[in-house]
């Protein structure tokens, strides 16, 4: 069983909007989460950057495609899961993403505007289209 995980994140680029080939659409966000830590003068500063990346799947992540960019910070419930592959170099490489469950924005530094999605959600198309997403991921990224 994979450890499930709640955190809050920076998003530090716009999401990486994607469709398999089968035409489902998946995003990857690339976040930081970083500790408020105490030096020995008591100040306070920002502790050691965690980088991660939370793959969104399926309806979820046209719904997040226009509500989540660079610079905001989001709140993320979802399974910690490795991934290990070789680089062009022949190194084995390993990380671990969060397959997320849940996102969504956090109000801890400003208010966050949402809309509920009616009957006339977007297909998947639509917001290929209003994305300008061309790019069809050979597999998705599990």
């Amino acid at each position: 069983m994979l450890p499930e995980i709640i955190g809050e994140f920076g998003v530090v680029m716009d999401p990486d909007v994607r469709f398999s080939d089968a035409g489902k659409c998946w995003m990857k966000i690339r976040c930081l989460a970083k500790d408020r830590k105490r030096d020995s003068q008591g100040n306070w500063g920002d502790g050691d950057p965690l980088f991660i990346d939370v793959l969104v799947f399926g309806e979820y992540a046209t719904h997040l495609a226009d509500s989540v960019t660079k610079g905001d910070t989001i709140l993320v419930r979802g399974k910690l899961t490795p991934n290990k592959w070789t680089d062009k170099e022949g190194n084995e490489r390993e990380e671990i993403r969060v397959i997320a469950d849940q996102v969504g924005p956090s109000v801890r530094w400003g208010a966050a505007k949402t809309q509920n999605m009616s009957s006339e959600a977007m297909s998947t198309s639509q917001v290929a289209a209003s994305l300008g997403a061309t790019e069809q991921a050979a597999d998705a990224p599990f």
